[in-house]
């Protein structure tokens, strides 16, 4: 059976990374990454399903009008969880491989069966693991689950 994950926060880097380090993420069949149109959307902004590259600030555009860099991602999301820590793990990924890091983030969710909780970004030199730890699951223990690392492939120079 396959229960519906709702996921909303955000994750900010600790420097803008390249817009063209998430072009897989914008051109992805199912769960595709939209680009905001302002620095300045909040999660409270979003509507339902969609995932959001934030522009960084002052930055400058493409012929195109895409900004040059991201500063962050921003997620109000329902589907599947392997879906979306897929597309959260490409996330982070994306920022990993273009140098960068994640400063902060924020990322709650429930699911249909009562159960709540938040993403949780776990990361060192080598691996990143994305973990989904219950803060709540009525009628038994809170655990942690979808922890799946992937290897960290620094950028080829």
């Amino acid at each position: 059976m396959s229960v519906i994950y709702h996921v909303a926060g955000t994750v900010t880097f600790d420097a803008p990374a390249p817009t063209a380090a998430f072009w897989e993420l914008l051109e992805a069949p199912y769960a595709s990454w939209l680009i905001a149109k302002s620095g300045s959307e909040e999660p409270s902004q979003l509507h339902e399903r969609e995932r959001l590259l934030i522009p960084a600030d002052h930055t400058t555009l493409d012929e195109q009008g895409r900004p040059a860099h991201i500063k962050a991602i921003a997620v109000d999301w329902d589907d599947r969880s392997h879906i979306i820590g897929d597309a959260l793990r490409s996330a982070a990924l994306a920022v990993y491989s273009s140098g960068g890091d994640l400063a902060d983030y924020d990322i709650g969710f429930r699911c249909e069966d009562g159960s709540k909780g938040e993403i949780v970004f776990y990361a060192d030199e080598d691996e990143a693991v994305l973990g989904w730890e219950e803060t709540s699951a009525p009628g038994r223990s809170p655990g942690v689950f979808g922890c799946v690392p992937w290897a960290f492939q620094p950028p080829q120079t």
